[in-house]
């Protein structure tokens, strides 16, 4: 097994041979030199006048351009599977990729295979066919494994295997990709979170639960006839005395909860928050065009996945949206997007890993700087709904504009994120002013530091998630 390195999010590539930076690829070294050698046996023969020098310079002219020729329309038939354990794979774990290779043809004795891979991944693992047990031979299948240990989160395109076919010779060399990439998800960790009660109660088994009672203006219908074994307590007094008979409260029913998360992917709120590592970074996305994104706005979507996943598994259906109100998976590029936003049950936090592995910063809307913020374009639905904020180092007027979107009569719970000191400080005074729970936290805070802290927040502003 190759050990291909540990992937970075961002890294440099590695330097090509000279002779393949100028075109020169189709002859290897040795295939040059008898080249250069039979120009210079011309030329001796040339100024010599030896008629033999011309029979051995012709030779060695001829013979490496004839293994070009037979290079370049030769043609092998391999097939190859590529598998990962596991896939997805989680950051800042590792994932074995396993290359299945069914020849249809044989492949010529010391074959080289060499497995595409990102930038991020270092150095390109290299097999050769010729390998003690893993002869390329017509009709048998082989298999070579490594190990990728990504660092960042984001879709990769893992891919292509290319071969170097190569006359007997060696004088010759022409690679070939034989697939085509294979794309390895690589997801933010669902972290464990302490029990808060931060969006509310739980039920008797952790789960949570949302009451519908009745009221003054359903009593005939929230009420029945008293059934033997049923409490006193429960007798509804203002319904008996109208029917002129024992009638009980209705049993309350539960319906399932739900929670909001929004996530706001404007840069502008990014922005003037960058310190030394804190700048952009691209976040890939297989074949299409790579996102942005910063170690703050990681923090970000791991903070979604795990508090959706804590909220998920005590019975919330949560709704994850960015700030124009639509599905936050929409943020990545080429994404066919997460549905209607919605995830639920016990596969919650996976739906969350997957759809949220490459969502990126929206790109900077071109105005002058000192335009004011741009306001959040939507109005949350399910106005009875606890909703969690995640917006960067918003301005004072940013913060004002989430506020006249919510609110104040909603109780928002929301998290700042930026690794400038005080950058989070004119936002954080607007939301707090506003009764909302907010809590400033940088890069490097744990997930279940900053679900305590708004827990506390929640405690001493009297904010209260309601569903």
């Amino acid at each position: 097994m190759v050990d291909s390195g540990t992937g970075t999010g961002h890294g440099g590539t590695e330097r090509l041979p000279l002779r393949v930076r100028l075109r020169l690829w189709f002859l290897t070294p040795r295939g040059w030199a008898l080249f250069v050698a039979g120009a210079v046996a011309l030329l001796l023969a040339w100024f010599l006048g030896r008629r033999e020098l011309v029979n051995i310079s012709i030779f060695l002219l001829v013979a490496p351009l004839l293994s070009a020729a037979a290079v370049a329309l030769g043609r092998t038939r391999v097939k190859v599977r590529r598998s990962f354990g596991p896939d997805p794979v989680i950051t800042g774990g590792s994932t074995t990729v396993t290359l299945s290779l069914g020849h249809g043809s044989p492949l010529p004795a010391g074959t080289a295979l060499d497995e595409q891979l990102p930038r991020d991944f270092g150095t390109t693992p290299s097999f050769s066919a010729d390998a003690p047990g893993q002869a390329g031979s017509a009709g048998q299948r082989t298999a070579y494994r490594y190990r990728l240990r990504p660092t960042h989160r984001g879709v990769y395109a893992v891919g292509p295997l290319r071969v170097q076919l190569s006359d007997p010779f060696g004088l010759a060399m022409r690679p070939i990709a034989v697939d085509r990439p294979t794309p390895l998800t690589v997801v933010p960790p669902v972290l464990p979170l302490p029990e808060t009660g931060v969006l509310g109660s739980t039920g008797t088994r952790g789960t949570a639960t949302s009451h519908h009672q009745a009221t003054p203006e359903n009593d005939d219908v929230m009420t029945r006839e008293y059934r033997d074994g049923d409490s006193l307590r429960r007798v509804h007094w203002p319904a008996t005395a109208r029917h002129n008979t024992l009638m009980v409260r209705q049993e309350q029913f539960q319906r399932t909860p739900r929670a909001t998360l929004v996530v706001d992917t404007r840069a502008l709120p990014y922005q003037g928050s960058y310190i030394g590592a804190d700048a952009p970074t691209p976040i890939p996305n297989f074949q299409d065009a790579p996102g942005t994104t910063t170690p703050c706005f990681d923090w970000t979507i791991g903070a979604v996945v795990s508090m959706g996943a804590h909220l998920a598994d005590q019975g919330y259906d949560l709704e994850v949206l960015d700030e124009s109100g639509l599905p936050l998976a929409d943020a990545a590029p080429g994404s066919p997007g997460a549905g209607n936003g919605w995830f639920s049950g016990p596969q919650a936090a996976e739906d969350l890993q997957l759809s949220l592995a490459s969502v990126g910063l929206k790109p900077a809307p071109s105005r002058p700087r000192d335009a004011p913020a741009e306001a959040p374009d939507f109005l949350p639905r399910g106005g009875n709904n606890p909703v969690l904020l995640f917006t960067g180092a918003p301005t004072a007027d940013g913060a004002e504009a989430w506020i006249h979107r919510f609110g104040t009569h909603r109780g928002v719970l929301v998290f700042l994120i930026a690794s400038r000191p005080g950058a989070t400080t004119a936002g954080l005074r607007a939301f707090r002013a506003a009764g909302w729970a907010a809590v400033p936290v940088d890069a490097k805070t744990p997930v279940a530091d900053a679900w305590l802290e708004l827990a506390a927040q929640q405690r001493r502003t009297g904010v209260r998630g309601r569903s």
